[in-house]
């Protein structure tokens, strides 16, 4: 497709603008929404009042989220009344459940719940949790975003974040945790290390005593194909579901936020999902304009084959999806040789790949087969 005359000025004065598929920033809600009803008090199981400062940010679509006014290192999420209408005890079933394993994450960051809110009637509203420290990881993995919240941030840096999230899924995974929702916006990263944060963890699939407390929430761009079209109450979470979802964060943390199913000339990035349509496979085509595939061609080419690998044949066959832990590997060795100067740190590389061979000069090119690039 064409572009505009509107998405040619905007790429002359913005060479990452890469049009409507854009994510853009979230920015801090303006006003309350309609019928929206602020709590100022909650309870704790013995009946003690606790205040509640200012709302965190705009109430989501489950509950909204608050300062604890003397402890502002502690937040409460209050749930929306239609919400728990009808299903109270589901939710406070769930919570309680996690609440009971707490001691386990005590060391880990994520902001796991701590002990459960009442109102003055004694009903079960919410959960109190610890504060986590960080931006988004979905500025992270922005074209734009990250100039403003991680200014200082190079690829050396970014990798060590996704090797603290990765070693995070396998923290939770091994705690017999799985995310199921995966969402860039509940992982948070520490602007004053590569500390990752897990926030929003209550919808997170977990399994206590043999009990299994689904994931009830997803997004189909972040799902593998065999729990698409499905209640997302029924889906059982695996390692191997869990490393799809997995590799697109990765894809698009590396690739600045660009799905790995948008395609030129193609459909929607879930079409081209279910239809295994990755565009940066070889002779494949549909690769966007813009930086894309310069950044594709830096990265090792080991680290391509992975991506190519779950992208293409892991779609429908989970076998052949990279798992965490070789992505944990893979990534650490990726950051050691860029430590060693064999990659170039900038965000947006500067140099062009070129095929080095022994019989001819090099011409500049881009070569989609390359591992390395010279100066």
């Amino acid at each position: 497709m064409r572009p505009t005359l509107s998405q040619t000025i905007a790429r002359m004065v913005n060479p990452f603008f890469i049009g409507k598929t854009a994510r853009k920033e979230r920015k801090p809600a303006a006003a309350y929404p309609a019928g929206f009803k602020r709590v100022t008090e909650v309870f704790d199981r013995l009946g003690q009042p606790k205040i509640l400062g200012d709302p965190i940010a705009k109430p989501g679509g489950e509950g909204c989220v608050y300062f604890l006014k003397d402890k502002p290192d502690i937040l409460v999420k209050i749930y929306h009344p239609r919400k728990l209408e009808g299903h109270r005890a589901e939710y406070r079933e769930k919570i309680e459940a996690m609440i009971g394993i707490k001691d386990e994450f005590r060391d880990f960051p994520v902001c796991w719940p701590l002990l459960s809110v009442f109102d003055q009637e004694k009903n079960w509203i919410g959960y109190a949790m610890q504060r986590g420290i960080g931006a988004p990881m979905r500025y992270l993995a922005h074209a734009v975003a990250y100039r403003k919240h991680f200014p200082y941030l190079d690829r050396t840096l970014l990798l060590e974040y996704l090797v603290s999230f990765v070693r995070n899924i396998l923290f939770l995974q091994e705690k017999g945790v799985f995310i199921g929702d995966y969402n860039m916006l509940n992982f948070l990263c520490d602007t004053r290390s590569d500390k990752v944060t897990m926030i929003d963890c209550d919808s997170y699939q977990i399994e206590i005593e043999g009990k299994r407390y689904p994931c009830p929430v997803g997004s189909p761009d972040l799902t593998p194909v065999e729990h698409h079209d499905k209640d997302f109450r029924t889906v059982a979470h695996t390692k191997q579901s869990e490393a799809f979802s997995l590799a697109i964060i990765i894809f698009e943390c590396l690739m600045l936020g660009r799905h790995p199913y948008d395609v030129v000339g193609g459909d929607d990035p879930v079409t081209n999902l279910r239809r295994a349509n990755f565009p940066y496979k070889r002779g494949n085509t549909g690769v966007p304009k813009g930086p894309w595939r310069n950044i594709w061609t830096h990265m090792p080419l080991r680290i391509r084959k992975l991506f190519i690998e779950t992208f293409t044949e892991g779609v429908n066959d989970p076998e052949k999806r990279v798992s965490a832990e070789t992505w944990l590997a893979e990534l650490k060795i990726y950051h050691a040789d860029m430590r060693a100067g064999k990659y170039d740190k900038n965000i947006n590389p500067l140099k062009k790949l070129v095929k080095v061979t022994p019989k001819a000069e090099p011409k500049g090119i881009e070569e989609d087969e390359t591992e390395n690039y010279v100066d």
